[in-house]
């Protein structure tokens, strides 16, 4: 099994020594990982844009899995987008969210519309990495 980890984790060096020192290793012991900060940027005028399209393929022809990282308020936009685009290519989203803010309608994590995507995608919501690895257990022994 494969797994796409969708984070704005690579971004800053507060949460990148997280990133590559503990959340990669956990997933990493259960699944094969597509690592989108490990990826070279494309050249050209368009590289950014040609960078989203690498990430996005990913997901849609080489992910059974998303591990999305929905920290901050509001949820970094970017990630946001790759949970949607795994729930529409039918791929389930393990949405980890340890952050201790709640930004959604009552009772819920984050936007409503972020969450609707996590279950249609027939996904679950973690708020742990404990939490996370059991999920990954989950998914993996089916």
């Amino acid at each position: 099994m494969i797994a796409y980890v969708a984070s704005p984790y690579g971004f800053a060096e507060s949460t990148r020594l997280f990133y590559t020192e503990q959340l990669l290793p956990l997933v990493g012991r259960h699944v094969d990982v597509i690592d989108p900060w490990a990826v070279d940027l494309p050249t050209g005028d368009d590289h950014w844009l040609a960078l989203g399209d690498i990430h996005l393929a990913s997901i849609a022809e080489r992910a059974d899995l998303v591990v999305a990282c929905l920290d901050q308020e509001p949820p970094d936009n970017g990630t946001v987008v790759e949970v949607a685009w795994a729930a529409a290519h039918g791929r389930p989203v393990i949405a980890y969210r340890n952050d201790l803010r709640q930004g959604g309608e009552e009772g819920l994590r984050y936007n409503l519309m972020i969450g609707a995507a996590v279950r249609r995608s027939g996904g679950v919501e973690v708020a742990s990495l404990a939490e996370l690895e059991e999920a990954l257990l989950r998914f993996t022994d089916t």
